[in-house]
């Protein structure tokens, strides 16, 4: 900085041989040392304080990263080893509800959805002290934030079931969808859930009420709608009531899924409910027992407590329903956080994946990917 001083100033010492008379010298000097002042003062306590505060947050977000790296690492494993309990040795018979040691099994269904919830959880608290910084430009990106973008979108995510459920009625009753681009299929899938639910909340004065717990005259009625606002959009031969007639058990199983999406807001509002302050640890937070774990299903108060605490409740790998989408979505959840592993397992953070759990999590990967789920 010193040095600086020398070389700005050096052009004000030599002002006077240019034949300036004093007191225009001692101007053209007073100036050059304000301006030379004034340089300083912005390098110094502007530039480079905002690039101080650039570093340190920068510093701050990594460091935050890493705090909860070893945790979310942790959270990871257990999903990856109940996971391949599931998909890989087959040992899902505690998924039924009816299947005994009822207590036994009903722990592990639970179990593993701790072990869901607290992945959940820590990637809150993650988000939550991210947040909580100043920002002086682009968010703090990590080298897992896809896979942990993939986690939070294999719970939440569901247009696959929108657009199965699109061509499944659309084969039945033999209306093209080929003539669509994949936008105008999405389009169309999403507005056939809005014209369904609609049509199902006018038969049965809700939409809580499933299709295939209305009366036959009803389940006619509104196929009859969905066929009509198919062939509308479709350009096709408007069904016969004599078809929709012959049809309308296949519709209603065609029609009927069981899904158990946990939204982004609600995975928001469930790792809240994960969190408990920390105040004695370099972590803000950590999470609840299980014993608090178990009181919040008990109790379900809210939409996204209910949906989580029974959204593997008899899901069966044995006899695959295909109507059952909660099967993907088991699927996909685990396949995202065995992919969170293998990603960390190639950083500077490697040591936090053993060798044998980054083996088990691959061997998932491949077994998901056999068995078409990713």
């Amino acid at each position: 900085m010193d040095q600086l001083r020398v070389i700005i100033a050096a052009p004000a010492a030599a002002a006077p041989a240019g034949g300036l008379s004093p007191a225009t010298a001692a101007l053209w000097s007073a100036s050059i040392a304000a301006v030379v002042a004034l340089a300083l003062f912005v390098l110094k306590d502007v530039v480079l304080a905002r690039l101080n505060e650039s570093r340190a947050t920068k510093r701050s977000e990594a460091l935050i990263y890493r705090r909860y790296l070893a945790p979310l690492a942790d959270a990871c494993t257990k999903l990856v080893w109940r996971a391949n309990e599931i998909f890989v040795d087959e040992r899902h018979a505690y998924l039924k509800t009816t299947t005994r040691p009822l207590d036994f099994n009903a722990y592990k269904r639970r179990s593993t959805l701790y072990r869901v919830a607290a992945l959940i959880g820590w990637v809150r608290a993650m988000n939550i002290e991210l947040a909580a910084l100043t920002r002086t430009g682009a968010a703090f990106a990590s080298p897992i934030a896809e896979d942990i973008k993939a986690f939070q979108s294999a719970l939440a995510d569901g247009p696959h079931v929108e657009i199965h459920r699109l061509k499944s009625i659309s084969a039945l009753w033999g209306l093209d969808l080929t003539p669509l681009s994949d936008t105008d299929v999405k389009t169309t899938a999403m507005r056939f859930e809005v014209a369904m639910h609609r049509a199902l909340t006018a038969e049965a004065g809700s939409d809580d009420i499933a299709l295939d717990a209305l009366t036959p005259a009803r389940k006619v009625k509104v196929c009859a709608v969905l066929a009509a606002f198919l062939t509308d959009r479709l350009g096709g031969t408007a069904l016969t009531q004599t078809r929709l007639k012959a049809t309308v058990a296949q519709a209603v199983r065609c029609l009927t899924f069981r899904e158990a999406l946990v939204y982004r807001d609600w995975q928001d509002a469930l790792g809240d409910a994960m969190l408990t302050p920390d105040p004695d640890a370099e972590r803000r937070y950590k999470l609840i027992g299980y014993q608090a774990f178990e009181t919040l299903l008990d109790e379900a108060k809210t939409p996204w407590l209910r949906i989580f605490a029974a959204s593997i409740d008899d899901i069966d790998f044995e006899d695959v329903d295909p109507n059952d989408f909660r099967a993907h979505q088991l699927a996909r959840t685990m396949d995202a956080a065995a992919r969170l592993l293998v990603s960390l397992s190639t950083t500077e953070n490697k040591d936090l994946v053993d060798g044998k759990t980054l083996e088990t999590a691959s061997a998932l990967r491949a077994a998901l990917a056999a068995r078409g789920e990713i």
